[in-house]
């Protein structure tokens, strides 16, 4: 969905993304390593190993990177933001209007195997993220990707309309 308002001229960005460009900072990574408690430099999956089985490291990790992060979007320009985890981390306030992105619990499924592998504790991903029920409470927009292409370009296109 991004990439589709990005083509349609509005500036965009990905908390996601820009957390992955500060994790390959050397300091930065140096200094997750130290809060994961492994030696430097830390890999992806060894951190998100620990991220979802020590909720210290979590919190920490959280406390590192979400300032910096919120830093990088607001220097960014951009009109629409991709951010995840933005009510687990309560960020929400930053915004001016809020879209629930949701695909449904059976498809959210299915993308994550098919983005970490089958063998993946996908439970361990999802124990860290409020149910999509409790975040439809405070969307402003509620955009659904579990239907064909076109329905969702259509509601984009309707969400940007009423802003």
């Amino acid at each position: 969905m991004l990439g589709y308002l990005a083509s349609l001229g509005h500036p965009s960005i990905s908390a996601d993304e820009v957390g992955r460009a500060l994790f390959d900072d050397p300091s930065i990574n140096s200094e997750l390593a130290r809060i994961a408690g492994v030696p430097s430099p830390i890999d992806r999956p060894t951190l998100r190993e620990r991220l979802v089985t020590d909720p210290q490291v979590r919190r920490a990790v959280n406390r590192t990177m979400h300032p910096r992060i919120m830093e990088a979007i607001a220097a960014s320009g951009a009109q629409f933001v991709e951010v995840p985890l933005l009510f687990e981390t309560c960020l929400q306030g930053a915004f001016e209007s809020i879209w629930v992105v949701t695909c449904g619990t059976v498809e959210q499924r299915r993308r994550l195997h098919a983005r970490y592998g089958p063998e993946f504790d996908i439970d361990s991903i999802l124990s860290t993220q409020l149910p999509t029920k409790a975040k439809l409470a405070f969307a402003d927009v509620v955009i659904r990707t579990n239907r064909p292409e076109q329905d969702v370009k259509n509601s984009v296109s309707k969400a940007i309309e009423s802003r």
